[in-house]
């Protein structure tokens, strides 16, 4: 079954390509048209209001850290709350915009 786009989104889209299109033609004027293709998709793909950012999880927060931690007792009581880690590390990383 096909969808049917509004013309207004048709038409929005095309001038969005072509606004990236003549970009462009400014910035990489000798690039193959590979690589233009290539570029103009990265671009339009950064203009579509999906967030992309990498967010570090739980698990992988905790990984880091157990990575990285040597307890010098056999019976190490180490304690990490991951959430607030992977939390914390987002956020630290953002704030770098």
């Amino acid at each position: 079954m096909s969808r049917v786009i509004p013309i207004e989104v048709r038409r929005e889209a095309h001038r969005r390509v072509v606004a990236v299109l003549r970009c462009l033609d400014v910035l990489l004027p000798d690039a193959p048209p590979r690589r233009r293709k290539k570029v103009a998709n990265r671009i339009l793909s950064m203009c579509d209001g999906r967030d992309r950012r990498v967010r570090i999880t739980q698990s992988a927060a905790l990984e880091m850290v157990h990575r990285n931690v040597q307890c010098i007792s056999r019976d190490c009581p180490m304690l990490i709350f991951a959430e607030p880690l992977s939390k914390e590390s987002n956020l630290f990383f953002e704030s770098e915009d």
